[in-house]
């Protein structure tokens, strides 16, 4: 019997090989198949990260879907951007890439796009069926080797940088983007450090998760260590970005959406620019100064891409820090294009980062706070709190979960689709009205349901 809380709303994940085994890859693989078959698709791209798991999963799942007339086009070991690049090449426009993303080592599961659409872990979950998918024909597996030299290619085609040399300390985790980062941005002419770059499903140094302050630390070391320019870090597969400025400092993924925004909005002036609910609410002043609109939007990278395909907005973005450039690029969310799109900036105005940084207008924000609750009650909890809390003088933003701006701040409430989790995030003018604003939401929320265990600061 599958477990269906594998089936989550951005994309398929789960332990393996408790949930993620031969029997649920057989059964996902014929979901897949029948979304295929809807769309006319019978080819799909098919990459992995570098988790230990990976490689059987691959050739588990390229042997079901073969059988049931699906060929593939293996690319081996890459980033969930290179697969995303990858599908986008093929006339399916199609790919499945298989990623436990930042979760845990004992993680793994799927990020799948059909004919140019992200698809959600709950839509393959309303096509299992006990009925397996039948094919006369047999599809066909061919490898693809020379991806990432492609990809690279087309980048260099793209830069611009000839005004300044930038020594940069690239953290890639030990995860898949250790294969590509260095060498896309070697390729560019920087000066690159290597930390963590060897690809190691392991884990051994930090957990790949650079929304995670405590994951960011031995980056900060090596930055001063090294007086480099920038410090960059990347998730397991490389579709989320975190940055470290030449002081140490973080440059959260809501202030890079503002440095990004202004120079693209340079070329798209009067375009929306997407960004989710747990973006600062200066992001949306700063999109409006520039000349853009902003549009907010549900958190997960399949609504900023859904949101994308609906607006054909150049840049979305996200507190997580998928970044998607959709100007000169293809609009998937790309961490290691987005770490050569900063490193074209900082040439081109030729000052420090941490200056950049300190042009940004400021605010007291708290980073991403987490309360641990039971999967299976976590939604109903934001239900009932979006239903019944009262913040008085605020205005509800009920898109995702439960923002309320108010005149000096705002507050956020939302369930985690990939963990057992409520999700918090707050913010003021001053730091008194950042712990009022936050003491406010959590009263509400022992009123909603006295049982929950609030441990944050």
């Amino acid at each position: 019997m599958i477990d269906e809380s594998i089936f989550r709303e951005y994309d398929i994940r789960g332990i393996v090989p408790s949930q993620v085994n031969e029997a649920s890859i057989r059964s996902i693989s014929h979901a897949i198949a029948r979304k295929c078959i809807d769309e006319n698709i019978d080819e799909l791209a098919l990459g992995r990260d570098g988790r230990l798991s990976g490689e059987k999963i691959l050739n588990l799942l390229s042997k079901e879907l073969q059988s049931i007339g699906i060929s593939i086009v293996n690319i081996g070991v890459v980033t969930s951007p290179l697969l995303y690049y990858a599908a986008k090449q093929l006339p399916s426009k199609s790919g499945i890439m298989i990623t436990g993303s930042h979760n845990p080592k004992n993680y793994n599961g799927f990020k799948i796009v059909i004919n140019d659409s992200p698809i959600s872990g709950l839509e393959i979950l309303s096509l299992l069926s006990d009925k397996p998918v039948r094919k006369t024909n047999t599809g066909k597996e061919l490898f693809k080797k020379n991806l990432m030299d492609e990809y690279i290619r087309e980048v260099l085609s793209q830069s611009a940088n000839k005004l300044k040399k930038i020594k940069v300390v690239l953290d890639c985790g030990n995860g898949s983007a250790g294969e590509i980062a260095p060498k896309l941005l070697s390729s560019l002419g920087y000066e690159v450090i290597e930390l963590f770059c060897e690809i190691d499903g392991n884990f051994p140094n930090h957990h790949p998760d650079p929304g995670k302050v405590e994951n960011l630390q031995d980056l900060i070391l090596a930055v001063k260590e090294n007086s480099a320019d920038v410090g960059i870090a990347f998730d397991g597969d490389g579709d989320r970005i975190g940055v470290i400025t030449e002081k140490g400092d973080i440059i959260f993924p809501d202030q890079l959406m503002m440095i990004f925004a202004k120079d693209v909005l340079k070329n798209y002036p009067g375009s929306e620019i997407v960004f989710d609910v747990k973006c600062t609410n200066l992001l949306g002043n700063i999109i409006n100064e520039a000349g853009g609109i902003p549009l907010m939007s549900p958190t997960g990278h399949f609504h900023i891409k859904n949101t994308l395909n609906k607006t054909n907005a150049p840049l979305a973005g996200e507190m997580s820090g998928h970044i998607f450039f959709n100007d000169k690029w293809y609009g998937f969310d790309d961490g290691h294009y987005s770490a050569f799109r900063l490193l074209e900036i900082m040439s081109s105005l030729n000052i420090p980062l941490s200056s950049i940084l300190n042009q940004l207008p400021k605010a007291y924000s708290t980073p991403e706070l987490n309360i641990n609750v039971e999967e299976k009650k976590k939604f109903k909890i934001v239900k009932d709190f979006v239903n019944k809390a009262q913040f008085e003088g605020g205005s509800k933003v009920t898109i995702d979960g439960l923002r309320v701006d108010f005149d000096d701040g705002w507050g956020l409430m939302r369930a985690s689709n990939t963990t057992p989790k409520l999700v918090l995030r707050f913010e003021a003018q001053t730091p008194s009205r950042l712990n009022e604003i936050k003491n406010i939401f959590l009263d509400q929320l022992k009123l909603i349901d006295e049982t929950i265990q609030i441990d944050i600061s």
